[in-house]
């Protein structure tokens, strides 16, 4: 996201290109060659035709893809949705009829932020396209990174096809993609679950049995059902499934069923699928500054209307108040000195209408100005200009750039120091009431921060986004205490942080560590509870807010507390039941649970309690004529006596509400 190209040309030779490709697989391991069909272009596929300039009757259907250069398009191309390739990719091949030599074909293999590109020539009637898997020779990259390395599996990103001057007619008939690989032997399959239903895939050439083994789990771990079926999984990546029945929920809000797929010689990830209940919504459009309750819901990800409508309403029913939004200059001024502010409007409005307040992130340069100069920098400040006059009655906090400790910002780092200190004086002229927010780290990168603010940027709110691995919720707090003092106790925003419920592909890493569902619900919980500990005037944002897609092998689709689909995910009612229970509430204050490794932090009437490590007792003595214990999924209990005894499960908070 918000990412400009620079491209580098590839200098890996062909005899190291299998170490760089193959990052998780085992030096010991007996290697086997694989060859599958990720794509026979059937309309399921839901591949979406590309082209920069005029493609005149350019259509893709169902494998027919007829280019239409008669009009000057410089290239005309599909691109499918986010998709990962399984295994280690050691070449692609493009099966067609019609293809020309008049125009060269270009294919985009993506991972991470990064992007591979190759031009390949065409032969007149090839039937075959054939090309060797990034990196290595004819490769560029670009974006990202920018190392030429594989940081994470590879995505088919576009197939192009370049006008080259010619302006004519092309008709092609796409057959498939087959991809070329040599995998572990051990690491052929992997399985994906979705509710109650698991799908396994193998890369082997020949079909294989295996034994699906499922266990149901409720929200304090207690094992509810098991079973476990024979399955015969088809050769070559094709998909068995399994369905269970579905247990009976028993009045619970949430069930977990862990599948573990059986099949000598492999070693696969067990694949979890879950079940909550619909719990009641907010409904609270008021808005509340004052919240620390913030997520990544990227309203200017919608188009504007119903889908838009729909996110920001799902945002308010789960509590949240704040909310980060990126205003893209090229989108406001797609050329200088002309504005269209009717989309931003609409989003600044749907926003207001939910109760959720606007931080604008502006990051990026506009395609017409020159990035990293002193001419960009002045015509990004023209552009601040007035895009805080244009909003000064509704958005008050102005993010400047996302980053810039890391590739977003590709300049050097002085220059960075330079915008935001020309950025702040821009804003306070333009609206002195409003509020600027700096340095948007990726982590906390205490240098970064202390680098720029010796270099005299001034700024009101420091930005941070300390993702991480593992959560060590004490080191959390110390950490936010630590770059606070930094600041000079300025306040300290979290702008982004989360974890990923990725499925771990069969052979490659990926930058982010793999989380189940409850588990991801669990951390953003404890997190969010630790950094308000830390800081009474902490605001702090999930991300993101909805999946970005749909393959779960794709860390960055799993980010999200729903679905895609929309439907909610176990942390969006972990996040519902928290914003609920401490609305309005005052800041944090320790209290004694009778164990020093457990966290326990009173706001008001509600007492948060977890440990993070192991499971542990509290001992809490009850302030209220009536308590009841609250889970984080939002099932409950009543509690009677003087004191009670909570047993806490790792890493799962609870809540006592005392009322009277």
């Amino acid at each position: 996201m918000w990412m400009e190209a620079h491209f580098y040309t590839g200098k890996i030779g062909p005899m190291r290109f299998f170490c760089f490709a193959i990052l998780a697989a085992s030096a010991l391991s007996a290697q086997v060659a694989t060859s599958y069909t990720p794509y026979q272009f059937g309309p399921r596929e839901r591949w979406r035709l590309t082209s920069h300039g005029d493609a005149g009757e350019s259509r893709y259907e169902a494998g027919k893809l007829i280019l239409d250069f008669t009009k000057g398009a410089d290239w005309i191309g599909i691109a499918p949705p986010d998709t990962v390739l399984l295994g280690n990719v050691g070449a692609v091949k493009l099966h067609v009829e019609g293809a020309s030599a008049k125009h060269p074909l270009h294919l985009f293999l993506r991972t991470h932020f990064m992007t591979f590109h190759q031009t390949v020539p065409v032969q007149e009637g090839a039937t075959e396209i054939a090309v060797k898997g990034p990196p290595g020779p004819g490769w560029q990259w670009m974006n990202g990174e920018n190392d030429g390395r594989i940081h994470g599996p590879l995505r088919l990103g576009e197939i192009r096809f370049e006008g080259s001057g010619i302006k004519d007619r092309v008709e092609i008939e796409l057959t498939d993609v087959t991809v070329e690989g040599s995998q572990p032997a051990d690491k052929l399959c992997v399985a994906t679950a979705a509710g109650f239903v698991v799908q396994v895939r193998c890369l082997g050439a020949s079909a294989v049995d295996a034994d699906v083994t499922w266990t149901v789990r409720d929200w304090d771990g207690k094992e509810l059902a098991q079973g476990h079926e024979a399955v015969n999984v088809p050769p070559k990546a094709k998909m068995a499934t399994v369905m269970m029945r579905a247990p009976s929920a028993g009045g619970r809000k949430f069930l977990e069923v862990e599948f573990r797929v059986n099949l000598p010689g492999q070693t696969i990830a067990p694949a979890y699928g879950y079940w909550t209940m619909d719990q009641p919504r907010q409904t609270d459009s008021k808005l509340s500054p004052a919240s620390p309750f913030g997520m990544g819901v990227y309203l200017d990800r919608y188009p504007a209307g119903q889908e838009m409508e729909r996110a920001a309403v799902m945002a308010r029913d789960a509590g949240v108040k704040w909310i980060r939004e990126g205003f893209s200059w090229g989108r406001i001024e797609p050329q200088r000195g002309k504005f269209d502010w009717k989309f931003y409007d609409a989003l600044v409005a749907v926003a207001k209408e939910n109760g959720i307040s606007i931080y604008g992130l502006v990051h990026g340069w506009a395609p017409w100005t020159k990035p990293y100069s002193e001419e960009g920098i002045a015509d990004y400040q023209a552009f601040l200009k007035e895009l805080v006059q244009h909003y000064r009655e509704d958005v008050h906090h102005w993010e400047i750039w996302n980053e810039p400790n890391i590739f977003f910002w590709q300049g050097p780092k002085e220059m960075y120091a330079a915008l935001l200190r020309r950025s702040y004086a821009t804003i306070k002229a333009a609206d002195p009431s409003a509020k600027v927010l700096g340095m948007s780290t990726s982590g906390i990168d205490y240098n970064f921060i202390a680098k720029t603010m010796a270099l005299d940027a001034p700024f009101d709110i420091l930005t941070i986004h300390p993702y991480r691995k593992t959560l060590n919720d004490r080191a959390l707090i110390n950490e936010m205490k630590i770059v606070s003092d930094l600041v000079k106790g300025r306040p300290v925003w979290v702008t982004e942080f989360g974890w990923t419920t990725l499925t771990p592909h069969n052979t490659i890493s990926q930058d982010f560590a793999p989380v189940t569902e409850r588990q991801q619900a669990e951390l953003l919980a404890r997190a969010y509870l630790s950094m308000m500990a830390a800081d009474p005037h902490a605001n702090i944002s999930w991300y993101d807010f909805r999946n970005d897609g749909d393959d779960p092998l794709y860390f960055e689709n799993e980010m999200g507390v729903l679905y895609h689909d929309y439907s909610p995910k176990p942390a969006y009612w972990v996040y519902s039941t928290m914003t609920r229970l401490l609305k309005d509430k005052p800041p944090a204050a320790a209290v004694d649970a009778g164990d020093p490794a457990v966290f326990a932090y009173r706001f008001g009437n509600v007492t948060a309690l977890w440990s993070g490590d192991q499971d542990r007792v509290a001992t809490i003595p009850l302030t209220g004529q009536h308590n009841t214990l609250v889970n984080a999924i939002g099932e409950s209990r009543e509690l009677t006596g003087a004191e009670a005894k909570i047993e806490l499960r790792a890493g799962a908070p609870v809540y006592i509400v005392a009322a009277n």
